[in-house]
């Protein structure tokens, strides 16, 4: 029974120990997005574990993203357009060409970002529409020991 205890008490003692993040900035530069359909999702995929790889400040697999900061132009009417930062299927709609999202809860870096983007109405959009000048900055934290 003392063994367990023991076992017990190192667990809890394991459990209350703070764990140090080291926390750090991203940058990214997305590719232009064209727009040539009304009516139609245009997705693209944002490769923000190769922006953390490539930074060389973390292992993408062991860091966090806790919040995105964006920046973009688009040759239209902000109302016409719905623009969304997304995970897998859950997406915040970006309701301004720059604005900052925190993370409701922190997702590794290697999770499927991906920005969409859609035009309303239907049939061809001429002359085609861009997404263009797309920046990211991308608030990451590194937890050390985990």
């Amino acid at each position: 029974m003392a063994a367990l205890m023991t076992a017990a008490a190192l667990w809890a003692t394991t459990l209350s120990t703070p764990v140090q993040a080291a926390s750090a900035a991203v940058m990214m530069s997305v590719e232009s997005l064209t727009i040539a359909q009304r009516g139609h999702w245009y997705m693209r995929p944002l490769a923000v574990a190769d922006a953390v790889r490539d930074s060389g400040l973390m292992a993408p697999d062991r860091t966090r993203v806790t919040a995105i900061h964006w920046r973009y132009s688009l040759t239209s009417a902000p109302g016409e357009w719905q623009v969304m930062l997304c995970l897998e299927e859950r997406c915040a709609m970006l309701a301004a060409r720059r604005g900052k999202l925190t993370l409701p809860t922190r997702e590794l870096a290697t999770a499927p970002f991906s920005l969409k983007v859609y035009r309303n109405g239907r049939g061809v959009l001429k002359p085609a529409a861009h997404l263009d000048d797309i920046q990211l900055v991308i608030d990451v934290e590194s937890l050390e020991g985990a």
